[in-house]
């Protein structure tokens, strides 16, 4: 098992802001439609956060790995990342609705980034053994990613076993009322793939 608190998550500013117009966030309301406001404020948000993640690899024969769900079948590295307590308390504090949309707009953009971050760690690792992890499967996850592999909710006992496993309390997550504490945090599934089957896979005529 693997534990890392305070690693670096690069802050991509210009991501936040497209996001943020998809949206339809207006930041020219907000008082932030010069760039260099933007900048500013979302360099505010980042540096509240406190990340932390903890991960481990789940074999086939582990018996989080029996019942159906993300964890079903095993090989895959199973991890809780958070952006930590200091940051959620941040955007608990914001009463503008708008404001807050952008906020948990940048703490999307953070939770992703944070996981690329991890998930090229692990494939240093998963390569010693001729192995690529895949796309991350999500227990749990706030704010939710926009990926075709949304969180699902509907196994809290599935989640709390997760967390236990990873001794997920060591970086301060819990599952409380049905979601993730912190706030900002995110329970995720990353399986590994045989490169080997992965470039058969992609040959021609396949």
């Amino acid at each position: 098992m693997r534990k890392i608190k305070k690693f670096k998550i690069p802050v991509y500013t210009y991501d936040i802001l497209r996001k943020a117009k998809k949206r339809k966030i207006d930041l020219f309301a907000l008082g932030l439609a010069a760039q260099e406001s933007a900048r500013e404020y979302i360099a505010s948000l980042a540096a509240a956060i406190e990340p932390a993640v903890v991960f481990d690899f789940l074999d086939p024969k582990d018996p989080l790995a029996k019942g159906p769900g993300p964890l079903e079948g095993g090989s895959l590295t199973l991890g809780a990342l958070t952006l930590g307590a200091p940051f959620a308390d941040k955007l608990g504090g914001i009463k503008e609705p708008d404001l807050l949309r952008l906020a948990e707009t940048a703490a999307l953009v953070f939770g992703d980034t944070g996981l690329k971050v991890i998930t090229e760690l692990i494939s240093q690792e998963s390569g010693m053994e001729s192995f690529e992890p895949g796309d991350a499967a999500y227990l749990f996850a706030c704010p939710q990613p926009e990926t075709e592999g949304r969180p699902s909710a509907a196994n809290p006992g599935t989640a709390a076993a997760a967390l236990a496993r990873l001794q997920a309390d060591k970086i301060g997550v819990g599952f409380e009322n049905g979601t993730l504490s912190p706030k900002y945090s995110l329970l995720f599934a990353l399986p590994w793939l045989s490169r080997k089957k992965k470039k058969l896979s992609a040959a021609p005529g396949n």
